[in-house]
């Protein structure tokens, strides 16, 4: 009886060290260092917006820029254009081009005001910044968008500064309308981006359908560290 006794506790001790260096281990959030406002400012190549049902807006480039702030990145994204140059966007395989609302034409401005830091990965360690897009307005040709959700996209270096990180959004396939990235962590919690609160869009006011973007770009500052 008392051999049982000691086996138990011991056991017990075991459980509470392990939920303790679990909870050290993961309870913490990834983070900006320093935590001040930093401003970045970047470009990438192209990127696509794609829908399952087929339907896709393509921009050949974008110029972005922001702030990294503690646990969050501010980012305002133009896509379809390079320096003050137009480079347009285009709708239907290429055929149309597309505008947002009351930008020149062939550009989408698309305002990122809650970018979150969160854990994509646990082993090997990897942060996401799980950004909820503004809704945002656009047409091409006579066809009417509308985009909004929330989309979770990888962000490199983790764990050195740089003056230099990489925001990279995926989908399972080119034009699939299928996110690569839906599960994440935050505070310690496992968590799912459901297609309800993901990435959507609808065209000339129909239902919205899932979506997802291929992009990839930098974003150019003074030194910081992303702290996972």
């Amino acid at each position: 009886m008392q051999r049982l006794k000691v086996v138990v506790l011991t056991l017990m001790a075991v459980l509470a060290l392990s939920a303790f260096a679990s909870s050290t281990a993961f309870g913490a959030e990834p983070e900006f260092l320093p935590t001040t406002d930093v401003t970045f400012t970047g470009t990438s190549g192209p990127g696509t917006l794609a829908t399952l049902g087929g339907k896709d807006i393509t921009c050949s480039t974008d110029v972005n820029e922001g702030l990294f702030l503690g646990r969050e990145a501010h980012i305002h994204i133009h896509f379809g254009k390079t320096g003050e140059k137009a480079t347009e966007c285009k709708g239907e395989k290429g055929l149309v081009t597309c505008t947002g609302l009351g930008e020149t034409s062939g550009v989408i401005l698309v305002l990122v005001n809650t970018g979150k830091l969160v854990y994509d990965s646990l082993s090997p360690l990897g942060v996401a910044v799980l950004a909820t897009v503004t809704p945002v307005h656009l047409s091409c040709s006579i066809v009417l968008v509308e985009v909004k959700g929330k989309v979770l996209c990888l962000i490199t270096p983790v764990g050195s500064a740089s003056t230099s990180h990489e925001l990279k959004c995926e989908m399972t396939a080119k034009e699939s309308g299928d996110p690569n990235e839906t599960k994440y962590w935050e505070g310690g919690v496992e968590k799912t981006l459901s297609e309800a609160e993901g990435l959507l869009s609808s065209f000339n006011h129909g239902s919205f359908e899932m979506s997802g973007e291929l992009t990839s770009g930098t974003g150019n500052s003074t030194s910081v560290e992303l702290m996972g």
